[in-house]
């Protein structure tokens, strides 16, 4: 396995820890909002950081991808 591939399993188990989810609700969670692409992409950077802030950074970027797509949802004014 991959250091990243083994790293995207530790987020997947620190985040159902924190946000006491279920493995399928952060499955469906990071597949919605594509997360797993985003830890991968940031493997390098996120790997370095401790477990407080991974979570927080993975919260900030559904709350992005959220935003993102409601905007693109609302009508103009």
């Amino acid at each position: 396995m991959s250091k990243e591939a083994k790293f995207l399993v530790y987020c997947v188990e620190r985040y159902r820890h924190s946000k006491s989810l279920s493995g399928q609700e952060v499955a469906k969670l990071f597949e919605k909002y594509r997360v797993y692409d985003y830890i991968t992409k940031y493997f390098e950077s996120l790997h370095t950081t401790g477990d407080i802030c991974i979570i927080q950074d993975i919260d900030d970027y559904i709350d992005s991808v959220k935003a993102v797509s409601y905007t693109h949802l609302t009508l103009p004014t």
